[in-house]
């Protein structure tokens, strides 16, 4: 078994394509991201028993499923029933996906994070404070490909963590090129644009610019969203050991 106490920056999980430490990261606090904290990845239906031990033995306490309950039905995630982490489903989105194709055919990928950004559910709130909450350990988030939905909250906890934009960007870009099943079946589906199969950095810049635009800094984003600044400064903390810096 490979050696679960190493940092890695792609998870070495035969059974999941996507699945990525936040660690590493130099921030603006002249601190680094920590290893073994958050872990953002794609569908983990078909985790075999080998990636759930070596996930066990890397830490991980949290699970936050951001699919919705459609996407579940006929993707279980074998963690949910798991004896050494919990797990937690919070959809980070306002329709069944086999709906989102049919209502944003006409929308730009970066302009369906903002709506993301600005639904009116609570989920964001949600899922910051099950994060702010939770045990010592990693906490994994993911959705169905691990660009989209997870992109977004793996953005908003990097900015968060006062990690440069540039490595906010290449951290989203990376997915594609990881997401070797789906390189195949760009352009095959006919309800599905061919923009939505690509992580291409404008995507989630438009979502980072309008966030500052609109907000002057993630936290604020966050406090707007009813998330409260203790919540704020603990997963700060977690992430990159400081809990009263306010991050930019």
């Amino acid at each position: 078994m490979k050696n679960a106490k190493l940092n890695w920056v792609r998870l070495p999980l035969a059974s999941v394509e996507n699945c990525r430490d936040l660690g590493g990261y130099s921030t603006e606090f002249g601190e680094q991201t920590q290893w073994h904290s958050f872990l953002r990845s794609s569908d983990m239906s078909r985790l075999t028993q080998e990636d759930n031990d070596f996930l066990k033995q890397y830490g991980l306490k949290t699970v936050i499923d951001l699919r919705g309950a459609d996407e579940i039905k006929t993707h279980k995630n074998p963690l949910e029933e798991s004896d050494f982490c919990q797990y937690h489903n919070i959809p980070f989105i306002t329709m069944e996906v086999s709906d989102i194709t049919l209502s944003t055919q006409s929308m730009m990928m970066g302009d369906f994070y903002v709506n993301l950004l600005e639904q009116k559910s609570d989920a964001v709130k949600k899922i910051f404070d099950v994060i702010g909450q939770t045990e010592e350990g990693c906490v994994l988030f993911h959705c169905a490909a691990g660009k989209d939905r997870t992109g977004v909250l793996a953005m908003l906890l990097l900015a968060l963590a006062g990690v440069e934009r540039k490595d906010i960007v290449s951290n989203y870009e990376v997915t594609f090129t990881n997401l070797e099943s789906m390189h195949d079946l760009v352009g095959s589906y006919e309800n599905i644009p061919e923009e939505y199969m690509y992580s291409n950095r404008d995507y989630i810049l438009r979502a980072y610019e309008y966030i500052l635009e609109n907000y002057q800094s993630v936290e604020q984003y966050l406090l707007a969203k009813d998330v409260d600044q203790d919540t704020i400064d603990r997963i700060r903390k977690r992430f990159v050991g400081l809990g009263d810096t306010v991050a930019s």
